[in-house]
């Protein structure tokens, strides 16, 4: 039978987390009012101090191992004070999971213990290229194998920690025009010769996860650095955006969570004609239905979690939660500034800052049309 019990761990973590949370959140304002010119390492210390950067990094690698229903729940927690710092954790999170699922034992050991450490150290995934987005099949960034190195040309897009990464997991095909079955994936220092920062993204929202256009020019790196095999980088991104956009849906639950919060403390305490706007029943209904559609978008989260832990078919499951947990997050988070009136639009309100951050969730891990797309061809 399922339980909704959380371990004492699960709870452990949970409160850690909270106690941080004011003051993280106070910092995730300032930072979002700086803008996203340059990437700021206050909020990322303060989870490495606890080794929270990469959390499922199995302990044998110097991580924390936590299964996929307990690092949800993480971040759902960081999802509720800055979706832009759990976006950059959720980037990392991506380069770890496929370097524990895909890499050689040597390249576990070399890479995974790097991103345990208390001096924050990031990774990324560079997959999405300005003519191909969802479809990666369709990537132009080529690789040649020259005197037993492989060298990489082209250009990435929307590519989060890509100035800061220690490395990066780059994808590249040997021969573009046969698709998929030449694609690759390698792995970049992030310091490595002939990597370009062609533009910084300025966003609506997430300005914290620091964004940029990178180019590839003559890019080398040594044979042993190949991650898998030789045409198989389609199939590992594929398989761990799988396994990974639940946690998409985590964050939009976090997010969502926050401003109902906000929101509800505000309509106690605002009072027109002489009584709380909650106590109008237009009012706390409306709070009604926003705590059922977090619960039931967190239910969704957490059964996908449960099938991945329990290594059963949970695509759907995870394609579902992820749907409902960014548009939770939309959909709430615009209730709730509603409801604040002017004070919800303006700054320094939370609500201001949760509401852009809101809007990028159902196009992050793919763009919920094409989740709606995996349902269907899966019922």
């Amino acid at each position: 039978m399922v339980s909704f019990e959380l371990t004492h761990e699960q709870n452990v973590l949970i409160e850690k987390i909270r106690k941080m949370a004011p003051k993280m959140e106070k910092l995730a304002l300032e930072l979002d009012e700086a803008g996203d010119d340059r990437f700021d390492f206050s909020l990322v210390k303060l989870l490495a101090k606890d080794n929270l950067l990469a959390p499922s990094i199995p302990e044998e690698y110097a991580g924390r191992g936590l299964d996929s229903f307990t690092t949800a729940l993480f971040f759902e927690e960081i999802g509720a004070i800055c979706a832009g710092l759990a976006t950059v954790v959720a980037y990392n999170l991506h380069a770890a999971s496929m370097i524990n699922l895909f890499a050689s034992r040597e390249q576990k050991q070399y890479y995974l213990p790097r991103l345990t450490k208390k001096t924050p150290c990031l990774a990324t995934v560079a997959a999405t290229e300005p003519g191909a987005g969802t479809d990666i099949g369709a990537i132009t960034t080529t690789v040649k194998e020259k005197n037993g190195q492989y060298v990489i040309n082209g250009i990435k897009e929307y590519l989060v920690n890509g100035t800061v990464a220690d490395f990066i997991i780059c994808l590249a095909a040997f021969d573009p025009a046969r698709g998929r079955s030449t694609t690759s994936a390698f792995l970049v220092p992030g310091n490595a010769d002939g990597l370009e920062v062609v533009q910084t993204r300025h966003k609506m929202g997430i300005k914290y996860a620091h964004t940029c256009t990178m180019r590839f020019n003559n890019v080398t790196v040594p044979q042993e650095n190949l991650l898998g095999d030789i045409g198989s980088g389609y199939l590992m991104v594929t398989q761990e955006i799988d396994r990974s956009k639940v946690l998409t849906g985590a964050i939009g639950v976090g997010l969502a969570r926050s401003a109902f919060e906000k929101a509800l403390t505000f309509a106690r305490e605002r009072r027109q004609f002489g009584r709380a706007i909650y106590d109008n029943q237009a009012v706390s209904f409306a709070f009604a239905r926003m705590a059922a559609q977090i619960e039931a978008a967190r239910l969704l989260v957490w059964k996908a979690c449960w099938l991945i832990d329990r290594n059963e078919d949970y695509n759907m499951a995870s394609s579902m939660a992820k749907i409902n947990g960014s548009n939770a997050a939309v959909q709430v988070v615009g209730e709730a500034m509603e409801l604040m009136g002017g004070y919800g639009y303006m700054k320094p309100n939370p609500i201001e800052k949760l509401y852009r951050d809101a809007k990028i969730l159902p196009t992050l891990e793919g763009p919920n049309n094409i989740h709606h797309v995996v349902i269907t061809s899966l019922l």
